[in-house]
């Protein structure tokens, strides 16, 4: 028999006693499942005999070709099953991560309820990605389905997976410390000493110790007979984690309440302009879903002049300084005017309405005529910045024909420099952006503006699909500025054909101001405070167990056993199981105790 066959038949153990009926019909069988065995081969049955039993030993799932029937869970079931995975920590670490990741696009693109200027521009510089951007809601993602999508499954899982555990912990903090266990010695902190004193004394004194040190203890006997102590502490741990927790669900809450019972706005406002707070006076307004037009309060102010600074030297050349914004504030209608400095970062209250200076730009101030010498446009028109630090603003001016003697539509597109510097083989362009030298850049058009088509238009930019430029290029405009007027403060240029003039005046600047009104700070701010107190105790607290037990011994001493286990990681509480031996030690008249450290 081969070294194989042998260690088989030996697994299988002893061979039994020949037979005729078995050999007779052992083939038989081995036939009926489809195997073949030859006559005489006694190595090839005992090795197939050790591999069947040794199948029946296996521990290993029994193959099986009929279909496996799985129970349906039903519609109650799986709402248990999609209960149990949303309420669960990890899936609200995850709606958590994914709220951090939506937050991104709305502090990288600009939106439209914090700076709609700056929505503009980027429209007038990214013409092909902003309309994508706009229908995925990235110029108002904290106001999309989307994030709110997410903000709502993170508070349903929050809610779901702290509660419980709450109430749990409340009832763990009610429950006693558990008996001491019956060999001491088995845990990592152990110290002992024998002491001749009634076992009530000694018990008596270790619970009081304890308690003095914030233990919540209990006292116990077993089944022998000798008495035990019983403390835990660190409670509070676990209470500031949920604390920290809860006092997410608050924030959450609390930025609820400031989306439904709370507005914000922009208006940008230029000098000698004001403002009314009403919907139609906003720029972008937001209203929550419990708010009304009739809910805004009724103040308004009027921005008398507005002030920047900006560094004229050094490394941080350009850089601004100072922004102050003069307004004549009314409280309501019939209250008296108020001067107020509005400052960036120090905004003011109006009836629990708060309105921030948020940035501001220039508004060239232009008188265009027709023909005939009749005014079709007069004023300050608001131009916007392109974002760069030296103001490079850009805008249109819009002049319907109205009256006029051609009765031809004049716009104007171009760019405002506060500080123009004009180069030779370059376009002019502003150095510095406070207004030094202003200068006006502006291609002309004539035709039809379109202003009657039923459509909204923005007036920051000229629709020019039914208008012709002119040809309006000066004897003063440098050779790089193209098919533009170059204008200073005074200049006017006459439009060719008998079209009428543009005259730059001057210029004026304006601010734009954010109105809020956020009910819910009264709830994030406590909250943020409470979870910032959880997580200090969450990760500053130590949650851990000491026993003391009393044994009668032989010789009629007592043994005095002192233990401790960590709760916690990390927590492992040598010092105040040590500490308590030898108090205890002491308070026997024992100096020292056995196993304790010196």
């Amino acid at each position: 028999m081969s070294e194989t066959a042998q260690e088989a038949a030996e697994a299988a153990g002893p061979e039994p006693a020949p037979d005729e009926g078995a050999a007779a019909t052992a083939p038989a069988d081995q036939a009926a499942e489809g195997g073949f065995v030859a006559p005489g081969s006694a190595e090839d049955a005992a090795e197939a005999l050790a591999t069947e039993r040794a199948e029946k030993l296996s521990t290993a799932p029994k193959a099986d070709d009929a279909a496996i029937a799985v129970p349906r869970l039903g519609a109650l079931g799986m709402a248990r099953w999609f209960w149990r995975q949303l309420t669960s920590m990890r899936i609200a670490l995850v709606l958590l991560f994914m709220l951090s990741l939506a937050a991104i696009p709305g502090s990288i693109l600009p939106q439209l309820s914090i700076d709609p200027s700056k929505v503009t521009t980027f429209y007038q510089t990214h013409k092909t990605w902003a309309p994508i951007l706009n229908d995925l809601q990235l110029f108002n993602v904290f106001e999309s389905t989307w994030f709110g999508a997410i903000y709502l499954l993170l508070f349903i899982s929050l809610i779901g997976c702290i509660v419980p555990r709450s109430w749990a912990h409340y009832k763990a903090m009610r429950t006693s410390p558990p008996a001491a266990p019956r060999n001491l010695k088995r845990l990592p902190v152990h110290a002992s000493f024998t002491t001749t004193s009634a076992p009530d004394e000694v018990l008596a004194l270790a619970a009081k110790r304890l308690k003095t040190r914030r233990f919540k203890a209990v006292r116990g006997t077993d089944r022998t007979g000798n008495g035990w102590i019983s403390a835990e502490k660190g409670y509070l741990r676990e209470t500031g984690n949920l604390l920290f927790h809860l006092s997410l669900i608050g924030i959450l809450v609390g930025v609820a309440m400031g989306h439904f019972f709370g507005f914000k706005g922009a208006v940008l406002v230029t000098e000698g302009g004001g403002f009314s707070d009403t919907v139609a006076n906003y720029d972008s307004l937001t209203l929550g879903p419990a708010v009304g037009p009739q809910d805004l309060p009724n103040f308004r102010f009027t921005l008398n002049k507005f002030s920047a600074t900006y560094q004229e030297s050094g490394d941080q050349f350009a850089q601004p300084r100072t922004f102050d914004a003069y307004v004549t504030l009314y409280d309501t209608p019939a209250s008296k005017p108020n001067k107020v400095d509005v400052q960036v970062n120090k905004p003011i209250n109006v009836n629990g309405t708060n309105v921030f200076l948020e940035s501001h730009g220039y508004s060239p101030v232009v008188e265009v005529k027709d023909g005939q010498g009749h005014v079709l446009f007069d004023g300050p028109q608001i131009f916007l910045s392109d974002g760069d630090e030296y103001f490079n603003s850009s805008g249109a001016i819009k002049a319907p024909g109205y009256g006029s003697s051609s009765g031809a539509d004049l716009g104007f597109s171009g760019w405002f420099l506060p500080d123009a510097f004009v180069q030779t083989g370059a376009m002019p362009t502003s150095i510095f952006p406070a207004a030094e030298n202003p200068m006006l850049i502006l291609s002309a058009y004539s035709g039809d503006l379109n202003m009657d088509g039923g459509e909204d238009q923005s007036v920051y930019s000229l629709d020019t699909s039914k208008m012709k430029q002119l040809d309006v290029k000066s004897k003063s405009s440098s050779a790089d500025s193209g098919n533009a007027l170059e204008l200073k403060v005074g200049d006017t240029a006459t439009l060719p054909g008998g079209l009428g003039s543009i005259t730059f005046v001057g210029y004026k600047q304006w601010a734009q101001f954010n109105i809020a009104d956020d009910p819910g700070q009264k709830v994030v701010l406590p909250s943020a405070v409470l979870a910032v107190l959880g997580l200090v105790g969450s990760l500053g607290i130590r949650r851990r167990r000491i026993w003391v037990r009393v044994t009668e011994q032989e010789d009629g001493t007592r043994l005095v056993e002192v233990a401790g286990l960590a709760r916690t990681e990390g927590a492992t509480p040598t010092a105040e199981v040590t500490q308590t031996a030898q108090a205890l030690a002491a308070a026997v008249r024992r100096p020292v105790p056995d196993g304790a450290s010196a």
